[in-house]
């Protein structure tokens, strides 16, 4: 099955991209569905890594971590969705 297979990358390529990641079982690592929608499934990465919350080293971090999960989803094809709402409008 190809998301299986998709997210197991994204965690992969999280591991081998950031050195800082905690994997190590103390904390959660995952990358699991987490809901269907009308035209999309949902994933959801939850990873933790041994860095403070703020600063420099934070913002390349997290940013390592965007460009892994972007790696495996073009090397796969998979299109980003993003969800646009309506405003709403109160009178």
């Amino acid at each position: 099955d190809k998301v299986p297979k998709v997210l197991n990358n994204i965690k992969e390529e999280i591991k081998n991209s950031c050195p800082e990641l905690i994997a190590d079982g103390a904390r959660p690592f995952r990358a699991v569905w987490i809901d269907y929608k009308e035209d999309h499934l949902e994933t959801f990465v939850d990873c933790h890594f041994n860095l403070p919350p703020i600063g420099k080293k934070y913002w390349e971090n997290r940013q390592r971590v965007m460009e892994a999960i972007n790696r495996v989803l073009k090397e796969n094809d998979i299109e980003l969705f993003t969800a646009v709402y309506p405003k709403l409008e109160l009178e």
